[in-house]
């Protein structure tokens, strides 16, 4: 079985834990990911929140200047990256990425969840020479470029916010939809035609939550040969506040689908950046469990295999490329 997922905070956890990627209690690490023939993992670097309460021996990364999060979220990918090189490799295209998947290597990729962490001069070329190919325009909160849906769904892009999506795709970086208001996803229309994703985000069709996505903006992601990743939080699964089990993860993928999705539907699974996901898929190493339910509810092995990893190739392959 093969597996591409668009979303975690796991190396944001190592950041703030000081655990690592070889071995921890954690969503993902190396004996976790091992039941899998290739596997493919896109680590956000994530802004930053507070712990409702201070959690005795875990460090913040909002007590470090604003300037410096990104540097000290860059430092810890590269260090578990160098520490773990025998089994996982970073790629900055699909060249390193077919080169890692050749010689038995997990492959990684680098993302951005909160486009504050670029808001210093010289923030964007830093991030993209450290290997960052994607960037989530905000977070739950406003910054310089867009405003989070959870903060204004109304409010759209800045004019530096639509200036950072035109250079994103001068760049052949992914442009991340997830968390941004509904206002700024469809300025980012406006400011590119270029495909782009929602790494992990829902349908609001079937969970009316503003994270998941409209019927009309599936249609526009649809369009123009984008992507989006299923996410495993329970209250973007449903709407009632009991916890989703995997029949939720399955009625979202069937509404998904219907739209038109099955060359854009992926996983974005979000482990480690939540912690409610539905019973039985606790890590990364419970997906199959994800794949059998999909096989038994009557999807066919290709449309399984698209979803779980095909689809991601595609979308990575025609961006990012070579």
């Amino acid at each position: 079985m093969q597996l591409f997922d668009l979303h975690c905070d796991t190396l944001y956890e190592c950041f703030e834990t000081g655990q690592g990627l070889r071995r921890n209690t954690l969503c993902i690490d190396r004996d976790k990911t091992a039941g899998y023939d290739m596997y493919t993992q896109v680590f956000a670097l994530f802004c930053g929140a507070r712990p409702p309460a201070p959690v005795p021996g875990r460090r913040s990364l909002l007590d470090l200047p604003p300037e410096e999060r990104l540097g000290a979220l860059l430092e810890t990918a590269q260090r578990e990256f160098s520490a773990n090189a025998d089994w996982l490799m970073l790629c900055r295209d699909m060249d390193d990425w077919a080169w890692a998947k050749g010689h038995g290597r997990r492959a990684a990729f680098l993302s951005i969840e909160g486009a504050e962490l670029l808001d210093y001069p010289g923030g964007l070329e830093q991030a993209y020479d450290a290997g960052v190919r994607l960037v989530t325009l905000a977070w739950n909160g406003r910054n310089a470029f867009a405003c989070g849906a959870a903060t204004d769904n109304d409010a759209g892009l800045t004019d530096r916010g639509r200036a950072l999506v035109r250079e994103l795709v001068r760049r052949n970086m992914v442009v991340d939809v997830s968390h941004l208001s509904e206002a700024g996803f469809w300025d980012v229309c406006l400011a590119t035609e270029a495909p782009f994703a929602a790494t992990h985000s829902n349908s609001r069709a079937c969970c009316e939550h503003l994270r998941n996505l409209t019927p009309l903006q599936l249609t526009e992601i649809v369009r123009r040969g984008g992507l989006v990743g299923l996410n495993l939080y329970s209250p973007f699964l449903r709407d009632d506040g009991k916890k989703a089990g995997i029949d939720d993860v399955l009625r979202h993928a069937d509404d998904l689908l219907a739209r038109g999705c099955a060359g854009c539907l992926a996983l974005g699974c979000d482990f480690d950046g939540c912690e409610d996901t539905p019973e039985g898929l606790n890590t990364v190493a419970d997906l199959d469990a994800l794949a059998e339910a999909m096989l038994r509810h009557g999807y066919l092995e290709s449309t399984v295999n698209a979803l779980f990893y095909g689809n991601a190739v595609t979308f990575f392959t025609r961006v990012l490329g070579a």
